[in-house]
Formats: C-alpha cells, sequence, structure tokens
C-alpha cells in the first residue's frame, strides 16, 4: 500500500513538471532553436542597417579632410579637399574602413595608384601604405562631377607609371624630377651632373678626381666608384636639395607615363607654370599693365 502510494506521488510530481514545462514553451516560443532565431531574426536588421549605409557610399567618394604634418599624405602633396575616385583604376564607393584595410594591406613596393580629383582635374599618386590623413565622405555633387570626368580618365598599367616630383619657384619655374636612377649616374658621373646642372657638384667632383690622380690612378679608381656608389644611393637627395637651395618646394608628386604627360597636366592646373626644358609650349602670361599719362 505504502509502495503504491509512493508511485503515485511520483506520477503527479511528474505530470506537475510537464505541465510547468508546457507553460514555459507557451510563454517563449522555439526556446530550444533560441540561437538559431535569434540569428534569422537579428540578420534582416543588419541587412536593412546596411541598406540604409549603401545609397550614400554608392554614390560618394571619399574626400581628404585634414593632412597631418608628418605623414604619407604631405609627402605625396596630398591637399585638403582632395578626393579619393579610384584606387588601381576601379571606382572605389566603399567606406573609410575598407579603405583603411586597403592601404593597410597594400605591397609595400609596388604601392596602390590613388587616382585624385582636385578642382576639376585628375592625376595619380603611387602610395606604398596607410596616408596618415583625415578622411571622409565626399558631398554627392562634386562625387558626381568626378565621376563624369574619371569616365573619360585613362589609368594606366601600374608597371607602366613613373614617379615624378614638380618643384617649382613663387615664380611659377618649374622643374620635373624623374625618381629612376638614371645609369648615366653611376657610368659617367660627371655627364650626370652636367645633365642635371649641378654645378657645384661637379666642380667638386673634378677637384676630388685631379687630387686622387695626382696621388696615384689607384686611388683616383676608388674615388670613382666610391663616387658612383653615392650616387646611385643619393641621387634624388641631391637633385632635390639642390633645387630647394635654388628657391623651389616640392609643388606636386605625380605618378603618369612620361614628363610630357605631367607638364600637360601642371599646365592645365595652372597656365602659367614654366617649365626648362619645356614640352608643352609658352606658357599663359599676363598682358603688361597700360601706363597711365600724366597731366599736365
Amino acid at each position: 500500500m505504502a509502495q503504491q502510494e509512493t508511485n503515485q506521488d511520483h506520477l503527479e510530481a511528474a505530470l506537475a513538471a510537464a505541465a510547468i514545462a508546457d507553460d514555459i514553451d507557451a510563454a517563449v516560443p522555439y526556446s530550444s532553436d533560441r540561437k538559431t532565431t535569434g540569428s534569422q531574426t537579428m540578420e534582416p536588421a543588419s541587412v536593412s542597417e546596411g541598406k540604409d549605409e549603401n545609397p550614400i557610399q554608392a554614390t560618394t567618394f571619399l574626400v581628404i579632410k585634414d593632412v597631418r604634418s608628418i605623414s604619407r599624405a604631405r609627402s605625396l602633396r596630398l591637399q585638403a579637399e582632395d578626393m579619393i575616385v579610384a584606387i588601381d583604376g576601379t571606382p572605389f564607393h566603399k567606406d573609410i574602413d575598407t579603405f583603411l584595410d586597403i592601404m593597410f594591406e597594400c605591397d609595400p613596393e609596388n604601392g596602390v595608384v590613388l587616382t585624385i580629383w582636385r578642382a576639376g582635374h585628375l592625376f595619380n599618386v603611387m602610395a606604398r601604405g596607410p596616408l596618415g590623413c583625415v578622411i571622409e565622405h565626399g558631398k554627392p555633387e562634386a562625387s558626381e562631377q568626378a565621376a563624369k570626368e574619371f569616365a573619360s580618365f585613362v589609368v594606366d598599367p601600374k608597371e607602366t607609371l613613373i614617379i615624378f616630383e614638380i618643384l617649382r619657384d613663387i615664380f611659377r619655374n618649374c622643374i620635373v624630377l624623374d625618381t629612376r636612377l638614371s645609369p648615366l649616374a653611376t657610368i659617367f658621373p660627371p655627364l650626370w651632373l652636367m645633365q642635371n646642372r649641378l654645378w657645384e657638384v661637379l666642380l667638386a667632383t673634378f677637384l676630388i678626381y685631379g687630387a686622387t690622380l695626382a696621388v696615384h690612378w689607384v686611388l683616383f679608381v676608388i674615388a670613382y666608384i666610391l663616387f658612383s656608389l653615392y650616387l646611385r644611393k643619393a641621387h634624388l637627395v641631391l637633385r632635390r636639395s639642390f633645387a630647394m637651395m635654388r628657391g623651389r618646394h616640392i609643388w606636386m608628386v605625380v605618378a603618369a607615363k612620361s614628363e610630357l604627360e605631367v607638364q600637360r597636366l601642371c599646365r592645365r592646373i595652372d597656365a602659367k607654370s614654366v617649365f626648362t626644358p619645356d614640352l608643352v609650349g609658352p606658357p599663359v602670361t599676363d598682358e603688361p599693365p597700360k601706363k597711365r599719362r600724366r597731366r599736365t
């Protein structure tokens, strides 16, 4: 009898537990699949949020808001309000985080080609890492204008582009420096110095050659080899520093196929630019002011 009462108590407890479980399932449906259901309910929300942001990102480019004093953007002579239109020839409409990831992961040797839109003009620069500047999304009107101009703009393959530095003074006299190493600098340095009009260095070179040759021809050969190795490492710094000593500063850094293309770009940006040597014709000049006749 006692055994029957115990079994009955166990049965009533099991029925009560089942009733409580049914109440819980009714209050929270699909509780056993809560994680799956949660992911299914959250995914449409995240997609809808992405759709809210995509129209802006799909129609605007990125714009440089501010350039830090020590940064790669400063070395490339990028300016505030410059618009980044394309990366390696492909229009870029994605978000800022994606752009930063691309710049951080790019090859430091080859870099990426950035197409920049500045005041209605497109040009390319070669970036080999993060720019180090403040970036934001541009205005739709400016982005639409840049997109129209980029439609007819040709971005050459990265392998064919050369990095040029344009230096100019307050009178708009410009020189275009090819950053590549010329074989003439290591084979016959005096001729390379004459070609680049580095007269001070040329005079010092002749003095070194003459002094070493007067002592012994072996010493002259050693000096010749050492100076060739020096020019191999410092050819660009030497040309740049002497141009700055003559009152010029770095105006632009451009990736292009030839010096002619660079001069045409600079002439479009500033019609009064003067080049030596000039490959695009005479610049625009101001008309001399008319002399006023003195009243007698």
